[in-house]
């Protein structure tokens, strides 16, 4: 398991979701999500996508019913299950709408004209800390499930994650005449990663390990990192 959160060994009294760490990861169904044709049919699919980011405000997923959703919703619990097999299948729905939110968040980003190398790192982490933060339920759901069901990660066709990343990148490659590492490439990437991986667990898991190892909190983290990695990009 990635950024150094231990992966579960019990399995809950669900045979659909599984404990890691104190929170539920849940078993991915496959192809349960139904694309709807129908004007209507896809009004209805936002709703209760809409309904699924407000419960996620102040409850785990696992803990959400489909009568809660249906009801937030305006539907009935009927209707629901007349577009869905059950609620695992509203996460892939769930993963590409976090990716096109991701998308914007990168592009508004690219909008910005940094004056130097130290701005525009310092900005991504705050940024990164910042997007993170504001979708704290929504993304801790998806990070547990896409860590132990890939399939996940292949529901969304239109947002490749990979070109996100290389598009922050991209973003401190501007100032290739600052970056005086050897491979400029490596260490831009290098620097993205650890912004990302860094307040990842701060924001995400702030009571677990490693986030323990450091006792400030994630925004000022996010001030701190930049001052790590510029160095790094420097040597």
């Amino acid at each position: 398991m990635n950024f150094g959160i231990a992966v579960f060994l019990k399995k809950s009294h669900h045979s659909t979701s599984f404990t890691l760490n104190g929170y539920i990861a849940i078993t991915m169904p496959t192809k349960n999500v139904f694309l709807p044709k129908q004007q209507r049919s896809q009004d209805t699919q936002r709703k209760l996508l809409n309904a699924l980011h407000f419960c996620l405000q102040d409850k785990f997923f696992e803990h959400i019913t489909i009568k809660e959703l249906s009801t937030r919703a305006g539907v009935s619990v009927g209707t629901f299950y007349r577009r869905f097999k059950d609620k695992e299948s509203l996460l892939p729905l769930l993963y590409q709408d976090f990716g096109n939110d991701l998308s914007q968040w990168v592009t508004n980003l690219e909008l910005i004209e940094f004056a130097n190398l130290k701005e525009a790192v310092e900005k991504v982490s705050v940024e990164t800390y910042q997007f993170l933060s504001t979708r704290k339920s929504v993304f801790r759901t998806l990070h547990l499930n896409s860590r132990l069901h890939s399939e996940l990660l292949d529901s969304d066709k239109s947002v490749d994650r990979k070109v996100i990343y290389q598009r922050l990148v991209e973003i401190l490659l501007r100032f290739r005449q600052e970056i005086t590492a050897k491979d400029q490439s490596k260490v831009a990437e290098v620097a993205i990663f650890m912004i990302i991986s860094g307040l990842l667990d701060k924001v995400l898991y702030p009571t677990l390990t490693p986030a323990i190892a450091c006792e400030i909190d994630d925004a000022e983290f996010s001030i701190e990192l930049p001052k790590i990695i510029l160095p790094y990009l420097t040597i």
